[in-house]
C-alpha cells in the first residue's frame, strides 16, 4: 500500500506511564525503543509522521515532537494538539503501548476508511466499544473535538461513541492489546 498523502501520522508518547513506572516510549518490543517502532510503521503508510509528546518531555528524544498544548492529560490533547499544529489533513493516531499492531492492521484501517465520517476506527478487544487510540481522525473532526471538549469532555472514546464514525471489526483483542504494567509487559510475546 501506497503512502496516504492525505494522512499524517501521529505516534501518541504524550503518557505519564505512571502504572508501568517507567517511560513506555523506550520500552523495545521490537528492536527499537516503541517510539521509533510505531514512527517507522506509520511512516509506511503516511505522508508525514509527528510524535505526539506531554509538556514536559524532552524535545531531543522524539522524532518531529508535537508538545501537548492544552491542560488536561487524556491522549485527546494529542490529538487536538496535532490538529492545531495542521488541521487541513487526517490524522492516524497509533499509542506506543499497543506493541501488536503492525502493519496488516493498518492497512486494514486505511482500507476500511470512510471519508465522509469524522473518523474511521475498530472496536475494542471487547468487540463492544470504539477504540480511540488506534484511529484515522479526519479533518473535519477538528472543529467537533475542539466543541466536544469545550463542554467540558476529555475521553476519545466517549466522543467515538457518540459521533458520525466507521467502527470496524476488531482485529482481535490480542492485537489491540495495552501494555500498561509490568505485568501486562511480563504476560506479553510478540
Amino acid at each position: 500500500m501506497d503512502k496516504q498523502a492525505d494522512i499524517y501520522g501521529l505516534v501518541l508518547a504524550g503518557g505519564k506511564s505512571s502504572r508501568m513506572g517507567r517511560d513506555k516510549a523506550s520500552i523495545v518490543f521490537h528492536d527499537l525503543p516503541q517510539k521509533d517502532h510505531v514512527f517507522k510503521l506509520l511512516d509506511t503508510f503516511c505522508a508525514e509522521v509527528f510524535s505526539s509528546i506531554g509538556r514536559n518531555a524532552d524535545l531531543e528524544e522524539f522524532k518531529n515532537p508535537i508538545r501537548d498544548q492544552f491542560d488536561f492529560a487524556t491522549p485527546l490533547n494529542g490529538i487536538l494538539s496535532a490538529f492545531q499544529f495542521k488541521k487541513d489533513i487526517a490524522w492516524l493516531s497509533l499509542p506506543i503501548d499497543m506493541p501488536a499492531i503492525d502493519a496488516e492492521i493498518i492497512k486494514m484501517l486505511i482500507a476500511g476508511r470512510d471519508k465522509s465520517r469524522l473518523a474511521t476506527c475498530f472496536f475494542d478487544s471487547t468487540g463492544e466499544k470504539p477504540e480511540p487510540l488506534l484511529t484515522i481522525w479526519e479533518k473535519k473532526a477538528a472543529d467537533e473535538l475542539r466543541a466536544f471538549v469545550s463542554q467540558g469532555h476529555l475521553s476519545p472514546r466517549h466522543f467515538l461513541s457518540i459521533s458520525d464514525v466507521k467502527i470496524l471489526p476488531s482485529p482481535g483483542a490480542h492485537k489491540l492489546q495495552n501494555i500498561n504494567t509490568p505485568d501486562d509487559r511480563r504476560g506479553y510475546n510478540v
